[in-house]
């Protein structure tokens, strides 16, 4: 049996959807104006994927389409209203979803915030737990019965090796570990962290409940201080991941770990859930 890998951490998203027909294929990339999501969402449109860009400022988002369009006028994206700070626009946008597609081929949750000042959201919960995990495990609740209807079907969270340094705690794990009410419990990098633990703990007990659907899901760390818009709120992260960018991913090859996880080579056949 030949065991070489095929793709490594040089290949980019285009490389890895090389040959792949995704005429007829619907994804929801959450974040997809700038960044890794936009990468993510530029490999998948420009390979026949219809995309839907879940983003918080439709401006931003019809900018990342038209781009695109440039590139490929024919490249099929969508633009729906997503704030991730509130649950409320969660339901709205996955009700809109609902209405239009009776189907879901991959859910890919990219958005994410990192390195912000203590600030709670609409809903009363800090921040940073919301807009990371909450939201986004909220969301894929909601788009269960299309993601089943075309099972089958992908769901990727966007994690970070950063999870294990989060100091949450099976004996001490409650609302204010999780949300902080307060700034006296809060720590950005910490906070951020947790909401990565959050993720794959989220995706591991997805996966084992929803194999029977045809629905897998996989969480990812898509490289070490990508340079992406991430770092954007605090001036010190910026001038660090200025400084290693030289020595890390692009972010069309920090897409690529998304893409390839996301795509059986053929989607006749049920991939291994397990």
């Amino acid at each position: 049996m030949d065991l070489r890998q095929r793709f490594d951490c040089s290949s980019t998203a285009r490389q890895v959807l090389h040959g792949q027909d995704l005429n007829g294929k619907v994804a929801i990339v959450t974040g997809a104006n700038c960044g890794i999501g936009f990468e993510t969402a530029r490999a998948l449109a420009l390979h026949g994927c219809l995309v839907i860009f879940a983003c918080r400022s439709m401006e931003r988002a019809q900018a990342a389409i038209d781009k695109i369009k440039q590139e490929r006028s024919a490249a099929k994206c969508l633009a729906f209203e997503l704030d991730l700070q509130s649950l409320a626009s969660v339901k709205l946008f996955a009700d809109q979803f609902k209405r239009r597609f009776k189907s879901l081929n991959i859910l890919i949750l990219n958005a994410g915030v990192f390195g912000i000042p203590y600030s709670q959201t609409a809903d009363g919960l800090e921040t940073v737990f919301q807009v990371n995990h909450l939201s986004h495990f909220y969301l894929t609740l909601l788009l269960e019965k299309p993601l089943a209807q075309s099972a089958p079907s992908r769901v990727v969270v966007v994690s970070s090796e950063s999870h294990r340094f989060a100091n949450l705690k099976l004996d001490s794990l409650d609302e204010n570990t999780l949300s902080p009410s307060s700034a006296s419990w809060y720590w950005g990098m910490m906070a951020y962290n947790n909401s990565k633990l959050c993720n794959v703990l989220f995706a591991n007990e997805l996966a084992e409940r929803w194999k029977t659907k045809g629905i897998c899901v996989y969480s990812l760390h898509p490289g070490n201080m990508v340079s992406s818009y991430i770092s954007r709120n605090w001036w010190f992260y910026r001038v660090l991941f200025a400084f290693v960018r030289p020595f890390t991913k692009s972010l069309e090859q920090a897409a690529s770990c998304s893409v390839y996880v996301r795509l059986p080579m053929n989607w006749a056949e049920l991939p291994d859930c397990t």
